[in-house]
């Protein structure tokens, strides 16, 4: 457990540290921070929920030169990237490497630019180690960009870069499908819509990505999705529910702040509707565990914003400090509960890292004839 004990423990202490130092000492801490993580998600050695299953696509690119919209399904720019890591010679031992550190870069890249536009940055990047880096990172790598993407997105979204952020939503669809969904947020960057183009939004949703479906033929592909995310019951509705009600509790906090952090919060719209989102994620949980599960994680943003910002409307330095300290034995805990006692926990545990092991870099898989 020591590589998640110390991705939190470094951006806790540079948190409450008194020496801050300039501009320019402050990039070179986030540079060095920002490296340690996306060498620990990309250098990572069967850890993960999905560690096996991406070594299945690698080995698939490495044995299907063909490469066609039908990996849509599997993230277009995700299966890209594997068949490019076997252009490039470095096989399937060293590719699974190659492939982890750019995806790992690409969540972390995303991660620090919204951090950054927070009230106390560390103490959000702090509060994303837990779950979104040691877990989303670290276990489902695709969504993890995916998310990368929509955190990039959201730091940059205000009036007249909408179309960065839905070309940077576009981008993270091709390694996620389900990232579409975040795109209707482009209306809240404060520009004044009419309700037709609104309704022009959801149709473009609707049919475009019918007719790519169809088009590509990965319809018949996706009605086996839509049976596994909503009709079969895979997913662990208490560990779900935790992971949801995590998205929800600072909002709880919040509310007795509303007015204040409203003040401080330039990008106030787009918080108010992923709050609301975040309360339906709750009943909505019992109908189809593993979508709203996966969905959540793009509402964790909430998380960031508004534990930083609830320090930040605090009157006195005193206030300020506990709340600090509160949020960060909080999130400890959930670090602590998760890696001891989840159900899952043995597939992250033990922490290894390329080049320290000694074990067999690239296991047997299933034969193909």
């Amino acid at each position: 457990m020591w590589a998640y004990w110390l991705l939190f423990l470094v951006p806790a202490g540079i948190a409450f540290s008194p020496i801050k130092g300039d501009k320019n000492v402050q990039r070179v801490i986030w540079a060095i921070v920002g490296l340690l993580c996306i060498l620990l998600i990309g250098l990572r050695y069967q850890v993960g929920g999905d560690w096996i299953t991406y070594l299945w696509t690698l080995q698939e690119s490495q044995i299907e030169s063909s490469l066609d919209m039908r990996n849509l399904t599997a993230g277009y720019l995700y299966v890209l990237l594997n068949h490019l890591a076997i252009q490039m010679g470095f096989g399937i031992s060293q590719g699974i490497y190659f492939i982890n550190l750019f995806c790992g870069a690409i969540t972390i890249v995303g991660l620090i630019k919204y951090c950054q536009k927070q009230p106390f940055p560390w103490i959000a990047l702090t509060v994303a180690v837990p779950y979104l880096i040691c877990i989303v990172a670290m276990g489902y790598s695709r969504q993890a960009v995916a998310i990368g993407f929509l955190l990039w997105g959201l730091s940059i979204l205000r009036f007249g870069s909408e179309g960065k952020f839905i070309g940077l939503i576009l981008l993270g669809t091709l390694f996620h499908l389900s990232l579409i969904l975040t795109l209707p947020l482009v209306f809240c960057s404060g520009r004044k819509y009419f309700w037709w183009q609104y309704l022009l939004c959801g149709l473009f949703i609707f049919f475009g990505l019918f007719y790519l479906m169809s088009s590509t033929g990965v319809l018949d592909i996706y009605q086996i999705i839509i049976e596994y995310y909503i009709t079969s019951s895979k997913g662990s509705f208490a560990g779900a529910l935790i992971r949801v009600c995590m998205n929800v509790v600072p909002l709880f906090a919040a509310f007795f702040f509303w007015d204040k952090i409203k003040k401080i919060s330039p990008d106030y719209k787009i918080i108010k509707w992923m709050a609301i989102a975040a309360f339906l994620t709750v009943p909505l949980l019992s109908f189809a565990t593993t979508l709203i599960d996966r969905f959540a994680l793009y509402l964790i943003p909430l998380q960031l914003a508004l534990w930083s910002r609830l320090i930040a409307v605090q009157k006195t330095m005193l206030m300020r400090s506990t709340w600090a300290s509160m949020i960060l034995a909080y999130y400890g805990l959930v670090l602590f509960v998760w890696f001891n006692f989840a159900i899952h926990a043995p597939l992250w545990l033990p922490y290894r890292m390329w080049p320290f092991t000694s074990e067999t870099i690239y296991p047997p898989l299933y034969p193909f004839y």
